[in-house]
């Protein structure tokens, strides 16, 4: 039976934009003309409905969609258009009506497979698995040939059931329909590969999602399970690339926008998914996630409890739950959330895994052990437990049980990216050679042995006796270190996957990673103190303090540690005291976590630091060591707090910003809107440029200087204006005037210790005009403040060594070293010293590295360390490298008088 469609307004429009009139229609004072039956549009058929309802599902159209499958009245098409309008349901988070839609058109489940099958993969989204199993288990079990579909989504409940066996069966019983020949369908390859991804068969699987989408390139689900596929593996390329391929055909299918998500732009595409689908646990869980990886723990945890509220066997959300609970030492919760797990999975190895992997991505190590060996002990072929387990091991210290457990998952999943770039660093490691002090194992390539090490070696013990004097705390040892040559295998080390950012240093608590000094321009010294703190801060709390606490007794330290150490940014200080972004200590951690720039991470750790000064200055250090101790504990920050202080959080933000406001009155230095703050990578370790002064290079001098000059004058302390005319001054060489600027900027700001600085212009100036003294004078004041410079300090002690003042020699010789080790004119200066100090041993020790860094003259190299050598009465030494000299140069006579004195000593 036709029904005629009603008129509507678009309809009316476009009659009315017909020339094709003939009659027409006075309706509630509309006229309406009407076109001649032979051009009336038809109804459209009940085919016709279905096919553009899943064009309109497809494109993510999914009200439209449902409004046309729901006219669709043929029983021919009814299965069809309900499977599709049940989708377009689940889509949009209606479960119970799609389970309506469904239970319509089902009748045994043997009889209406694929209706079946759908039903039960509603039941699980909704954490109804037993149901689910009970109606696949009746398909699988009564057909002879059940849909390939409901063999795999029939595995993928055992198997979230923790059935393995089962599973497999099912699987296995897909794959053998596939190597039949009977599987033609793309949605049915689809399955196949998920198939293959559960049996551990990667390759298969990769290749099977391929013949998918090239049957079919609108297969979605295919598209975002390839995606998943490869974001298993930590490829985030390809995942990408899929997931963007999907959402290109349909922006609204929330596996692609939670997949993506993972990825990039987290709280975009997340909300996105969740405003398709309020329901989706999926997009909930992730996000959650999210969350409390940036420090929002109330609202993630809120979204984990959505996503359970919707699907109680969500394992990924209980998992974060259970971890939570472990960080918490809150041990009723972790048994809420085993017995709910258990109630329908009994100790399901991947909830295991994943709560392993969230504590270790939370510096908990050793909890992560104990949760990845549950794992693998409730199934020992979890490659990702494996993978989990062996990586925290490594940040245990624990290398060799750490490296066995990688090497089993590599060997049984070696499309996993992670798992892959760890092991390939142990084969670096290998190659590196293992040095040792009383307290410290340091693995580094030979070249920074022979280079790095002599430098380092006594810097880990001075740090020991003063940080265990000073936190009454011994850590466990020994304390390992690593320093990596490549950065990405800094990174890989440190994280598994190449790409770390800014880092260059990172403790675990008892392993430390760093970069080689000589990828950085940056005092190493310095780095390896600061993250030699972190060990004391993490190990006396067992991994349980937070970043910014952590970060800023270190960065507190660093000031401690050397006069010129640590952050002097008073500029970034007042700017944010202006601007009201000083964050309240509660929220410290979000600073670091939700920065959005090289300067807001700098300034977060800028504040943290200043926060531990103000407790030592007003507190004093017993309470500042009292707060350590008091995260030992799992229990509210606000408490900790509390016993400390004697006072509330708000309380003690209060003391903290009263103490900045005079921090800021006594720095008395105006900042100007336009000028932005000093940037620089490293985490502010290394040098700051000072953008806006740098950038004054570039300007036209004269407009410049006319800006500049009416800002001194409005603003005498703008520090940044007389910089800037101090340089614009020097360029067009007015001497005296860019003194006069340059000065005052020095005493508005006499620690600055940005890139360029006061003094290191004005060290410029008085050495264009000539003026060694005064030269020299301000690359003093300069290195007072700034420690990432080696030419200055070099050229000072070259001065001091001409001079004869050894001792200033030394300072300025051991400054240079602590930024650049690698450079040969500092130790050939240091040998230089060390022979006229009469200490042989370091005059060896130079000439030796010199040896390793200077080729451009090996025959001299060998012959200074030859002479060495013999100062040192090291005669047999000293003949081989001497003899080495001779072998190239044979007529070279020093060479030839060190061996004669040589052999003669020898005979002595």
């Amino acid at each position: 039976m036709s029904m005629r469609r009603p008129i509507t307004a678009c309809l009316m429009l476009a009659m009315l934009a017909s020339p094709l009139v003939t009659d027409r229609l006075n309706l509630a004072g509309v006229v309406v003309y009407l076109a001649p039956a032979a051009y009336a549009q038809t109804q459209p058929t009940d085919l016709e409905n279905l096919e553009r309802g899943q064009q309109l599902l497809l494109r993510g159209s999914y009200l439209a969609a449902m409004e046309v499958l729901g006219s669709v009245r043929d029983d021919f098409y009814q299965e069809s258009a309900a499977l599709a309008l049940a989708r377009a349901h689940v889509e949009t988070g209606q479960y119970d009506r799609a389970v309506d839609v469904l239970q319509d058109v089902m009748r045994d489940a043997a009889d209406t497979p694929e209706v079946a099958t759908a039903l039960a993969e509603i039941y699980v989204r909704t954490g109804r698995s037993e149901q689910a199993n009970t109606l696949l288990t009746e398909v699988t079990r009564q057909l002879t040939t059940p849909p390939v579909r409901s063999l795999v989504q029939h595995g993928m409940v055992l198997s979230l059931r923790g059935d393995r066996e089962a599973a497999q069966e099912q699987f296995n019983a897909a794959l053998a329909r596939y190597d039949s020949g009977s599987v033609f369908e793309s949605s049915d390859v689809g399955m196949v590969a998920l198939a293959a991804w559960q049996l551990g068969e990667f390759h298969d699987a990769n290749a099977l999602f391929n013949e998918a989408v090239r049957l079919d390139d609108n297969n979605l689900e295919a598209l975002a399970l390839w995606g998943d596929l490869f974001q298993d593996k930590f490829n985030d390329e390809d995942a990408r690339r899929n997931y963007q391929q999907v959402l290109d055909i349909n922006p609204r299918y929330t596996p692609a926008l939670v997949g993506m998500g993972r990825i990039t732009s987290p709280e975009q595409n997340l909300s996105r998914a969740l405003d398709v689908n309020v329901r989706d646990s999926e997009a909930l869980h992730t996000f959650g996630l999210i969350l409390i990886r940036n420090n929002q723990r109330e609202e993630g945890v809120r979204m984990l409890e959505q996503a359970i509220g919707i699907n109680p066997e969500s394992i990924p959300a209980r998992a974060i739950l259970a971890a939570l609970a472990v960080m918490n030492d809150d041990e009723p919760a972790l048994a809420a959330q085993r017995a709910a797990i258990n109630s329908f999975s009994p100790d399901n190895s991947m909830f295991y895994a994943l709560a392993a992997e969230f504590l270790g991505n939370n510096y908990r190590f050793e909890e992560a052990v104990e949760y990845a060996r549950l794992a693998i002990d409730s199934d020992p072929q979890n490659w990702f437990a494996h993978t989990v387990l062996g990586g925290n091991l490594v940040r245990l210290g624990e290398e060799a049980e750490g490296k066995g457990h990688l090497e089993s998952a590599f060997d049984n999943d070696p499309f996993n990216v992670l798992t892959s770039n760890m092991l390939q660093v142990f084969d670096v490691l290998e190659e590196y050679e293992t040095l040792e002090t009383e307290h410290f194992r340091v693995n580094m390539s030979s070249r920074d042995a022979q280079i790095l090490w002599p430098y380092m070696a006594p810097l880990l013990e001075e740090s020991w006796d003063r940080l265990v004097a000073k936190y009454q705390f011994e850590p466990e040892v020994p304390v390992v270190i690593q320093v990596f040559e490549r950065t990405e295998d800094f990174a890989v080390r440190s994280v598994g996957l190449p790409d770390i950012g800014p880092l260059v240093g990172i403790c675990f608590g008892k392993v430390i990673t760093l970069i080689s000094p000589d990828t950085l321009s940056a005092n190493w010294q310095e780095i390896v103190w600061h993250e030699l703190v972190h060990v004391w801060t993490l190990q006396m709390t067992s991994n349980r303090m937070p970043r910014w606490l952590s970060e800023g007794i270190s960065t507190w330290e660093e000031r401690l540690g050397r006069p010129e150490w640590g952050r002097r940014q008073g500029l970034d200080l007042v700017r944010a005291v202006q601007q009201q972004r000083v964050a309240p200590v509660a929220e410290l951690n979000n600073a670091f976590t939700s920065a959005g720039s090289n300067s807001d991470l700098n300034f977060a750790y800028y504040q943290s630091y200043l926060v531990v000064e103000y407790i030592a200055e007003a507190f004093g250090f017993e309470s500042l060591l009292a707060l350590i101790h008091q995260y030992a504990e799992a229990k509210p920050e606000a408490e900790m707090f509390e016993a400390v202080f004697n006072m509330d959080m708000a309380s003690f933000d209060e003391g903290f910003q009263a103490w900045l406001q005079a921090r800021v009155e006594s720095i008395n230095v105006y900042v100007h809107s336009e000028d932005s703050p000093d940037d620089g990578a490293a985490h502010g370790h290394g040098r700051r440029e000072n953008s806006s002064a740098v950038l004054a290079e570039l300007y036209n001098n004269q407009s410049l200087k006319e800006y500049m000059e009416g800002r001194v004058q409005r603003q005498p302390r703008d520090f940044q204006a007389h910089l800037q005319l101090g340089i614009v001054q020097f360029r067009e060489e007015a001497w005296d005037e860019a003194i006069e600027h340059l000065v005052i900027a020095h005493e508005i700001l006499p620690d600055y210790s940005g890139y360029p600085s006061p003094p290191l212009v004005l060290s410029q100036v008085y050495e264009a005009r000539g003026d060694t003294n005064q030269q020299l004078y301000w690359l003093e004041v300069m290195l007072e403040n700034s420690q990432h410079d080696f030419a200055s300090p070099l050229k000072l002690a070259n001065v001091a060594l001409e001079n004869g003042n050894l001792e200033r020699a030394g300072y300025y010789i051991e400054r240079a070293l602590s930024v650049n080790p690698y450079r040969p004119e500092i130790h050939q200066v240091n040998a230089e010293l060390a022979s006229a100090l009469g200490d042989t041993a370091t005059a060896v020790q130079e000439y030796e590295v010199l040896l390793e860094l200077d080729q451009t003259d090996p025959v001299a190299a060998r012959t200074n360390l030859a002479q060495a050598y013999l100062e040192n009465n090291q005669t047999e030494e000293a003949r081989q490298s001497v003899l080495r000299a001779l072998e190239t140069a044979p007529g070279y006579v020093r060479a030839q008088q060190i061996l004669l004195r040589a052999v003669g000593r020898g005979g002595e």
